[in-house]
């Protein structure tokens, strides 16, 4: 049962991503070839990015940190697995756990002090609390993911992704 669900929450976390950066390279195509081919740029595009960007960077930031495939330096892992792999394993973790939860608190306080003063986009006159809170809430859903497969698989992020891609074709 956690598996399927911890799959299905990985899965529309990449398509949410994926799409939101397919959608992203698509407009700032045809935003340089309007405005270069046809001498005409699409309104707004700049701030439709920034709000796709948030989308991308923070469900692919949950994706990613669920099953903990962030970009690491390596140098001294051989060392530390030697005399304190678990003390590591825990520490990162941890870290993990509580930047999520900093990150996540302060993302929604800026969120709701921008929603209380209703400021907007200067093109679009967009509200600029959506960006935030966006931000807060798929903060929000990665921070469950890496809780729960923290406590599923006990810290051991490997055994996590063995379970996970085990069809062994790189797909949860």
């Amino acid at each position: 049962m956690f598996r399927r669900l911890f799959l299905l929450a990985m899965r529309l976390l990449g398509i949410v991503s994926s799409t939101a950066l397919l959608a992203m390279m698509l407009l700032t195509f045809a935003d340089v070839i309007g405005r270069y081919g046809f001498h005409h740029s699409i309104f707004g595009t700049a701030e439709i990015v920034e709000y796709l960007m948030v989308i991308t960077i923070f469900a692919g930031l949950a994706f990613t940190t669920a099953t903990n495939d962030h970009i690491t330096i390596t140098m001294f892992d051989g060392f530390i697995e030697r005399h304190a792999a678990d003390l590591r394993r825990w520490s990162v973790v941890l870290f993990s756990v509580f930047s999520y939860l900093l990150v996540t608190v302060e993302l929604l306080r800026y969120g709701l002090d921008l929603y209380g003063t209703d400021k907007r986009s200067t093109v679009l006159d967009l509200p600029l609390w959506v960006q935030p809170i966006g931000a807060a809430v798929l903060l929000l859903v990665g921070g469950v993911l890496l809780v729960s497969g923290v406590l599923w698989s006990r810290g051991h992020f490997d055994l996590l992704r063995r379970e996970l891609f085990r069809n062994g074709d790189g797909v949860p």
